[in-house]
């Protein structure tokens, strides 16, 4: 009965076109970039981030051997977990940070490479990498497996890696804690994606267009 229908993804999208919605337009999900500051990626070991509620913890707790061999394959190497529930995944080193809204993205901002992983089901596939958004505002590089947003997200050698193997985490993660210059390049060009497609000003921009087009539609 909706003259339109607004989904956060093409998967979901699809979803609501096949229940029978007249119209579906995607409109990701936006980050306010001006409020997160750019991470800084000195030389020395590597801090990786994970942000999320315990309820998505469950994701990280799935790949719980692959950080471990990434702690014994990659000194220097931390976890930070933003969270509000915390665990330790083998010999990986984790930092505890409460998540409170006000501190989340200088918390984030002051690691060096976003992590995220979400099993390959229909429910991870509608989600909207919120995280990884996150993580690019802040000129974080990006390592995920390639599931649902996460493929269109992350540019493989551009902004990220995109790893299903323990081989290829391992690999990615020593890439990046090896070479601060590459972080940097990779997080100011995951920057410019998220400000150009992702940001507040690029959400509003498609949501005057939608209700400017339906608008118009009625008066005609």
């Amino acid at each position: 009965a909706a003259d339109a229908v607004i989904a956060g993804n093409s998967y979901l999208a699809e979803h609501a076109t096949q229940a029978g919605a007249r119209a579906a337009w995607v409109i990701p999900t936006c980050v306010n970039v001006h409020k997160y500051p750019v991470a800084n990626h000195d030389d020395g070991g590597a801090d990786l981030v994970w942000v999320g509620s315990s309820v998505t913890l469950r994701g990280l707790e799935a790949i719980a051997p692959i950080l471990d061999a990434i702690a014994g394959q990659v000194p220097g190497v931390r976890l930070k977990l933003v969270c509000d529930r915390f665990f330790r995944p083998g010999r990986l080193p984790v930092v505890e940070c409460s998540w409170a809204e006000a501190t989340e993205a200088a918390e984030i901002a002051a690691a060096d490479i976003g992590i995220s992983w979400v099993p390959d089901d229909p429910w991870s596939r509608g989600k909207c990498g919120l995280k990884v958004l996150q993580y690019m505002a802040a000129g974080l590089p990006v390592v995920t497996n390639p599931v649902g947003v996460h493929t269109e997200m992350v540019r493989p050698g551009e902004t990220g890696f995109l790893a299903t193997t323990e081989a290829e985490w391992v690999n990615a993660i020593r890439t990046l804690a090896g070479d601060p210059g590459l972080r940097r390049r990779m997080g100011a060009a995951g920057r410019r994606l998220v400000e150009e497609r992702y940001s507040v000003e690029a959400g509003a921009s498609l949501w005057a267009n939608l209700v400017d087009g339906l608008t118009a539609g009625r008066a005609t």
